[in-house]
């Protein structure tokens, strides 16, 4: 590597962590953060962390191991600030990056090495979504999905199978345990087409994957052997099986998946942009077949069809599979860019998108896309006239033309969150929703408020194609949109708390109706976003 790539990749590396790490604060929670922040504060304030609660009352979607990472994250900022929360997030995606420079680098080279990181760091959805609302499960659970399949490679190549089949299924057991049943199924698809390709039969039917077994059993059957002493274990199991079915192709109609056979490849292809480009070039690139590449190959074949064929298939749902295809499109990139015709005509395309960006970046503030109060028409012309120095440095230095792209793209989200995410911060429903809870501790004077309304029923069931084997009824607090108990947990160091009986002279929040209904006398209303109702703070008062 010459002394300008070695700049170049200093340079990145600081845009990216940046870029990660130093602005997680300004945009409130959103998507599925703030579900994850109220129950990974009830797990820090709660009686009993084992159970997941939420209001105060038992929660059934998720297993507890992410709320207890949340609440660690809670501990070490002292806050239950939005940096907090999508602390853990950031740090599992540079973990994951840093085991693939290892792997990688040690069977094979470290070019490969070093791209694999900085693809899987600037894949176009991981980028600018999954690391931007990082608060949300995927990224933690994608750790532990690339721990548990890393295993199982990496121990077969020192050919410790016992090791091999203790720490696959240790994190197995850990990623059941964080989000139920899809690392059963990584496991045992892994294991079995990984050794089937191998023709390793004697090693997948022996004692030491019986003992791997056991330890998973151990972890996850323990568990749930103590939730049974506080909460009804089975309905708990029932519903993981529920929610994973329901986004499965399990209880999906033909059509569904019929749509999802041809939307998906699409759709993988449009997240891993602009990397995934790069997979039309593999044959001509002949890449190099290591094991570790072809492992990438086995697991991505054995476990995708899955996802395939959901018909409620969220981009987040594949981060699991972003670092293996960063594997397998490095090994293209690193045989491409060895030809110094293509590594030019990529420092050329770098040099024309970072000209074409900075001028977007230039002219927006004096167009109408963004709101022009919101706008700090300083920092937009600050970021793009930067763009356009980086073209000139790309037009001088024509070598490189992969670090000139992933450049462009680690200064992308810099400016990103400079100049764009405030102004989406300062209309979003988490601004909206944090005003509301400030208005409401205002009229209450800090004074402790109760959630309150109709249980919310639902009936989790055991089916395989569309037969259902077992059904059991369950209730949780009523709906309401996350970001009001977080933003009152975050204001007052408290839990908004389910009150089933509403008590008089007592401050109580619910659906307008409920409050007519059982004579509350309303002091504020306003509108949730997320369920469409009419919520009001009110007060039964005596007779």
């Amino acid at each position: 590597m010459n002394k300008v790539a070695k700049i170049e990749v200093i340079l990145l590396f600081s845009l990216l962590v940046a870029g990660y790490f130093f602005f997680n604060h300004i945009m409130g929670l959103r998507a599925e953060e703030p579900r994850r922040a109220v129950v990974g504060i009830e797990a820090l304030m709660g009686e009993n962390a084992l159970v997941p609660d939420i209001h105060g009352e038992p929660y059934y979607n998720k297993p507890p191991v992410y709320n207890w990472v949340l609440a660690t994250s809670f501990l070490l900022h002292n806050s239950f600030a939005p940096s907090a929360v999508r602390f853990p997030g950031v740090l599992s995606l540079w973990i994951i990056a840093a085991l693939l420079f290892w792997l990688v680098r040690k069977y094979g080279d470290w070019k490969s090495a070093l791209y694999s990181a900085i693809i899987f760091l600037t894949f176009g959805d991981l980028i600018f979504y999954g690391a931007v609302n990082s608060g949300e499960i995927d990224l933690f659970y994608a750790l532990l999905v690339f721990l548990q399949v890393m295993a199982v490679f990496h121990f077969h190549q020192r050919k410790k199978l016992l090791l091999l089949f203790l720490v696959s299924y240790f994190f197995a057991a850990a990623g059941t345990l964080t989000k139920g049943l899809p690392s059963v199924a990584f496991q045992g698809l892994t294991l079995v087409a990984y050794f089937a390709w191998l023709r390793d039969w004697k090693g997948l039917l022996s004692w030491k994957h019986v003992a791997g077994i056991f330890l998973f059993t151990g972890i996850v059957g323990g568990y749930f052997l103590v939730y049974s002493q506080y909460e009804d274990a089975s309905a708990f199991m029932l519903n993981l099986w529920s929610e994973s079915s329901s986004k499965s192709a399990n209880n999906a109609g033909f059509g569904s998946i019929f749509k999802a056979l041809y939307s998906f490849p699409l759709q993988l292809i449009q997240i891993t942009l602009p990397w995934s480009i790069f997979f039309f070039w593999g044959k001509k690139a002949k890449w190099n077949q290591s094991p570790l590449a072809v492992f990438s190959l086995v697991f991505i074949v054995a476990n995708i069809w899955i996802y395939w064929i959901s018909p409620e298939l969220r981009n987040r749902y594949l981060y699991a599979f972003f670092p293996f295809l960063a594997i397998l499109i490095a090994q293209i990139i690193s045989k491409l860019v060895a030809a110094e015709k293509v590594d030019f005509k990529l420092s050329r395309i770098a040099a024309v998108l970072a000209v074409l960006i900075g001028v977007a970046f230039i002219a927006l503030p004096f167009t109408e896309v963004l709101p022009p109060a919101l706008i700090s028409i300083g920092s937009f012309l600050v970021c793009g006239f930067l763009f356009l120095a980086i073209a000139v440095f790309q037009f001088r230095f024509t070598q490189n033309g992969f670090l000139h792209i992933a450049l462009i793209l680690a200064f992308l989200r810099l400016s990103y969150n400079i100049c764009i995410l405030p102004v989406q911060a300062a209309d979003s429903k988490s601004t909206y929703y944090a005003t509301q809870v400030d208005e409401i501790l205002k009229i209450t004077e800090n004074q402790e408020v109760f959630w309150t309304g109709y249980p919310y029923a639902f009936q989790p069931e055991l089916s395989l194609a569309g037969e259902s084997f077992m059904k059991d009824s369950l209730s949780t607090p009523p709906l309401l949109a996350y970001q009001i108990p977080y933003y009152y947990s975050l204001n007052t160091d408290s839990r908004l708390m389910y009150l089933l009986q509403p008590t008089d002279e007592t401050w109580l929040l619910g659906e307008k109706q409920y409050a007519q209904n059982i004579g509350g006398k309303v002091y504020f209303e306003f509108k949730d976003r997320w369920t469409q109702n009419t919520l009001v703070l009110y007060q039964i008062e005596k007779p």
